[in-house]
């Protein structure tokens, strides 16, 4: 990789979401499908979710290097990459803020930041929409999802993220927010970030990763 993120052989990796897509998740799906199996039979609490790129094994590896590797730099790419693709969808949206999904202090700690903070500022810089830092908290430090089946995160997450009561009172004219985060799989992250987002009277959810799973 390079120091955008991204070099020109891998660049041509790079893999999106095109044609018919899930209206629930954005996974690409066949043209005579509306979701995608895993969004079929779920109810979900945001009300529609989009990515830039979908997850192969070059972003594998760019993402880990982003995540775990100290590339903090990859973000601005990254974050170039959200908003040239999702531009329209983003502007039709027009969100009140954009709001991270939270790491939990002690991974902040070991890593240095979070990396869906690192997408949210770099995507505010193109997309002149604040973020939100801190609205959402990580309570607990929960096993890595990736490790997991789907109904396991689920368990997994509940009673993992809380509201900041103290940084909702700064926002507390907002009702349209995009959820911003690194991988979209089964949606269990989304959804519990989103269930906490409404109870706190934030009624119009919406996510965006910067990269999705194919469907099986």
């Amino acid at each position: 990789m390079g120091k955008e993120g991204v070099c020109p052989g891998c660049l041509k990796k790079l893999r999106f979401p095109s044609g018919t897509l899930c209206s629930q998740c954005g996974k690409p799906i066949a043209e005579t499908e509306t979701f995608c199996g895993n969004c079929r039979d779920k109810a979900y609490t945001y009300l529609n979710g989009r990515a830039a790129l979908l997850y192969n094994g070059v972003m594998q590896e760019s993402i880990a290097r982003f995540k775990y590797g100290g590339r903090r730099e990859y973000g601005v790419f990254f974050g170039k990459l959200l908003w040239e693709r999702q531009e329209e969808w983003i502007r039709r949206i027009a969100p009140d803020v954009l709001v991270p999904v939270p790491l939990h202090r002690s991974r902040f700690r070991k890593r240095g930041y979070n990396q869906a903070q690192v997408l949210a500022k770099e995507l505010a810089r193109h997309a002149g929409v604040p973020v939100a830092d801190d609205l959402l908290v990580r309570v607990q430090n929960t096993l890595p999802q990736k490790e997991l089946t789907g109904r396991e995160r689920e368990i997994n997450l509940q009673h993992a993220f809380a509201m900041n009561i103290r940084i909702r009172r700064l926002y507390e004219n907002i009702k349209c927010v995009i959820l911003i985060d690194d991988i979209y799989t089964t949606g269990s992250t989304a959804e519990m970030c989103s269930r906490i987002l409404q109870e706190a009277g934030i009624d119009q959810i919406y996510v965006l990763c910067l990269c999705i799973g194919q469907v099986d």
